[in-house]
């Protein structure tokens, strides 16, 4: 039985990577409004290419849509790099797709893969704020000419850029009379809005608290102003980071983030399908054969319960690879096809035999397509192996390591500067972290050089490891909340320092490893350590931090999650008992603090065996907060005395007392 066909029905040409011709363009209209599309998907700008006249700003094509020598992959360095369509071009390709009954949706990126548009306006990026210095034109925008993910951003925080955005959709909007304008909103890595005074006191003007609200606002903003001119926006599933969006907003779904997009759909909101494992045509062959498209289930689990909130399906070809009109035919047939079937609802796409049947069918009838040979349509198991080496290789072609290597360490820094975000870290040591990195891509860090002073290098390699951890390594699956808790001992240990120092610094890179290397957890109040004998025995340590509150409700609860913990994720523990090793566990405390003091409800909990170690150095750190320079008996006059244990101990020091450690075994409930 059919179901009802969705109201959307499209396909996303991109020409910003390689220029599509208009003659062949208007050939692939014709094509798809014979297989029932009724919209196509115009996506004119990128970091690689700006495609579009606007009379107001001609550099964007003057400058925007030029570029050198490319490389993609292997595929030819020259070919299609450079060209615009004029707005003559649009009215005669709008005029072409209505008379077939297809709305043409032009892009236009907010706010980022805006390089093109920027080399073209460089005024309208961002400025730098370096310490207390403030730099005016950092970023050296340029057209790009390898594929990637990029921090140039339109500045978010001053009116003038804003402004250039919706002078230039106010020509948009008056070239393409159909309903919707999409205006982007993927992949827009903020490592410049972070460096932005502008960007920033936008945020706090705002009450913003991170970058992700800014690029909402914007977004709003400028959804706003399309609507005031009868147009609804769309945009992709990341513009969901930073909240909701009302309900004159469509979202495009490609990839993460389903739990945004089923908020929005349950909230009303409206979803284009493009999930990129189903939709996305510009994969090879033996990436996404048909029976992904066959297989693909009509309602996407984000959307189940929702799916009336579904509006249609969309199939891209991204253009990095599709150097020519043969190459893009040859991508998008069969799969657009049997894509337009699947949106159509008609049920020979869901069973391989019929589907190849009508594909056949529609190869028949369109004369003049340059369809990939059945072959391909779905290889076999064999034939994906050796496809999937093959292009493995063009990895390794000239020039592409290098490609490859800047864009995971961008995409690596978003995640670090999310991540310090995330654990509270300093502002002001958390850019100098940052900066480590971005110093390391020079095309785009605007030129200035790391310090690497007070341990910012060294905390930088440490999360750097700790993020690879966790998205391929130890730290992998692991709950979300035992992830941040422990890399919160990051932040803890720069804001000791500066109580230590006067400053900000970091200095327990011996120490960080073990959190990074996932063999140290924070769970609740204390840390547990996995470790190992000389003799391979292992156990669990337990660790105090210096924020932990010891109150028995809430260290009774650490224990017990650490034991599921445990249990869990590293059974051949979960029986080994907890053992401590600490000052905190020393004899002498017993003279020193009243019975009700916490410390001593504390150590009940454990078979203590004392030892004659010398605990001053540990003292000093934990109690006093002195530098490690000061951790000795010479310096125990200079230490504050502000609370009731500060006082006892100083006393007790000065007369010559010793604190001395023990070990204890962790055998019953805090009381």
């Amino acid at each position: 039985m059919s179901a009802s066909p969705f109201a959307y029905r499209g396909f996303m040409l991109d020409p910003a990577r390689h220029f599509i011709p208009l003659n062949e363009v208007l050939k692939l209209i014709d094509a798809a409004s014979k297989l029932g599309m009724n919209r196509f998907h115009w996506h004119l700008t990128d970091d690689q290419g700006w495609r579009l006249e606007i009379k107001r700003y001609p550099l964007l094509t003057k400058v925007g849509s030029v570029r050198g020598r490319s490389c993609f992959w292997g595929e030819s360095e020259t070919e299609n790099n450079c060209g615009c369509y004029t707005q003559d071009d649009v009215r005669r390709t709008v005029e072409y797709a209505r008379e077939r009954g297809i709305e043409i949706v032009p892009e236009i990126e907010v706010p980022g893969h805006a390089s093109a548009m920027l080399a073209a306006y460089p005024q309208y990026g961002c400025r730098r704020q370096d310490g207390d210095r403030i730099i005016e034109k950092p970023y050296p925008y340029e057209v790009q000419t390898i594929a990637g993910v990029f921090p140039s951003l339109i500045c978010a925080g001053r009116d003038d850029s804003v402004e250039f955005l919706e002078n230039i959709l106010d020509e948009v909007t008056r070239l393409f009379p159909g309903p919707e304008v999409h205006i982007g909103g993927d992949e827009a890595v903020k490592m410049h809005w972070r460096r932005c005074p502008d960007c920033q006191r936008r945020m706090k003007e705002l009450g913003l608290t991170d970058e992700n609200q800014l690029q909402r606002w914007l977004v709003m903003r400028i959804g706003a102003f399309l609507n005031a001119r009868g147009k609804r926006s769309i945009v992709w599933n990341e513009s969901l980071a930073g909240g909701m969006l009302p309900h004159h907003f469509i979202v495009q779904h490609w990839w993460g983030n389903d739990k945004e997009t089923a908020q929005f759909l349950s909230e009303g909101g409206q979803v284009i399908v493009s999930d990129v494992d189903r939709y996305y045509i510009s994969r090879p062959y033996c990436f996404s054969g048909i029976n992904d498209i066959i297989h693909a289930p009509r309602v996407p689990a984000y959307a189940e319960g929702h799916e009336e909130g579904l509006l249609g399906l969309e199939s891209p070809l991204w253009g990095e690879r599709i150097t020519n009109p043969a190459r893009a035919e040859y991508m998008l047939f069969p799969r657009l096809a049997l894509v337009a079937m699947k949106a159509a609802g008609d049920p020979r796409a869901d069973a391989e035999d019929s589907a190849v049947t009508a594909l056949r069918e529609y190869r028949d009838a369109l004369d003049g397509i340059n369809w990939a040979p059945e072959d391909v349509w779905e290889m076999s198991p064999e034939s994906k192996a050796a496809a999937r080496a093959e292009n493995e290789k063009k990895n390794l072609l000239p020039g592409m390591p290098r490609v490859i290597e800047i864009c995971d360490r961008i995409i690596e820094l978003e995640a670090l500067e999310k991540l310090t975000y995330r654990i509270g870290m300093p502002l002001s040591f958390a850019r100098q972290v940052w900066d480590v990195s971005f110093s390391c891509l020079p095309d785009y860090c605007g030129g200035v050089t790391a310090d690497p002073s007070n341990g910012a290098e060294e905390m930088n390699a440490h999360l750097r490891l700790a993020l690879k951890n966790r998205d391929s390594g130890a730290w992998r699956g692991k709950p979300e909340d035992i992830w941040l808790d422990t890399m919160k001992s990051f932040s803890r240990f720069v804001n000791e320092h500066f109580k230590q120092y006067g400053y900000y610094g970091f200095d327990r890179g011996f120490w960080t490893t073990r959190q990074a290397e996932a063999k140290l957890f924070r769970i609740g109040e204390l840390e547990y350590e996995l470790t190992e004998s000389s003799e391979g025995g292992r156990g669990v340590a337990l660790h105090i931090p210096s924020d932990a509150v010891l109150e028995p409700d809430r260290l009774n609860d650490s224990v017990r999650r650490a034991r599921e913990f445990l249990k869990q994720y590293y059974p051949d523990r979960q029986d080994c008992p907890f053992t401590l090793h600490s000052w905190l566990l020393a004899p002498q405390l017993k003279t020193l603090l009243p019975e009700d003091s916490r410390i001593l409800r504390f150590r009940r909990a454990f078979d203590i065996t004392d030892t004659e170690e010398d605990c001053l150095e540990g003292v000093m750190g934990w109690v006093f907060d002195m530098p490690r320079e000061q951790r000795a008996k010479e310096f125990v006059s200079l230490v504050p005395e502000n609370t009731r244990l500060q006082k006892a101990l100083k006393r007790f020091l000065l007369d010559g007392g010793k604190v001395t450690g023990s070990w204890g075994t962790l055998k019953r409930e805090f009381e």
